[in-house]
């Protein structure tokens, strides 16, 4: 299949829109598509087409921080309760400190020990890390919140610039139809 756009004509490459750790083949695949549907011309349609491929790319990219974000929490909470869980079956002499620190029960202690390790891998999990970026950035406000008013931005601007798209397409092919049948109607009058 023949896409109307090469790498060359593009404004921008996924260097500009993929995120370490992206897919960067993914955002490659969304471009041919998007280009090919469009198939834009002129550098505004152009313009225009790659600015809805970036918002597309950012709503999913938005999606998929939203669910990291879930994750790292849940998992930040079961670390909480299963370090809370390990202090329990550990006496120490001095109330609150670690020295002459002795464990009550071995079995239960080491069993929590284990899934503490566990949980605290799956909390940190390389594809979470989307998630843990936006969480620290936003630790003074609320994330969620946050994230839902960037992907609503991002919808309307990816809505706004589809319908502009379109109604330059539509009044390109207007002209085009146009024209040609002016030139039909001036052949017409040139025969008789």
């Amino acid at each position: 299949m023949q896409f109307a756009s090469t790498r060359s004509d593009m404004v921008s490459s996924p260097r500009d829109a993929v995120l370490p750790g992206e897919d960067a083949d993914a955002f490659e695949d969304l471009w041919k598509e998007v280009w090919a549907e469009f198939s834009p011309v002129g550098p505004i349609e152009k313009l225009l087409v790659e600015r809805a491929i970036n918002a597309m790319w950012r709503l999913r990219r938005s999606a998929r921080a939203e669910t990291a974000l879930f994750h790292w929490r849940v998992y930040w909470l079961k670390a909480m309760r299963l370090k809370e869980e390990i202090k329990s079956y550990e006496k120490s002499v001095l109330d609150g400190l670690p020295l002459g620190t002795w464990i009550t029960d071995k079995a239960s202690h080491s069993e929590a020990a284990e899934a503490l390790g566990e949980v605290e891998s799956e909390r940190d999990r390389d594809e979470i890390l989307l998630g843990c970026a936006i969480d620290a950035d936003a630790r003074e406000g609320d994330t969620f919140a946050k994230l839902a008013r960037y992907e609503t931005r991002l919808e309307r601007s990816l809505f706004r610039i589809l319908n502009e798209l379109r109604q330059m397409q539509e009044k390109r092919r207007d002209r085009r139809s146009s024209s040609m049948s002016d030139a039909v109607t001036s052949d017409a009058d040139d025969t008789q």
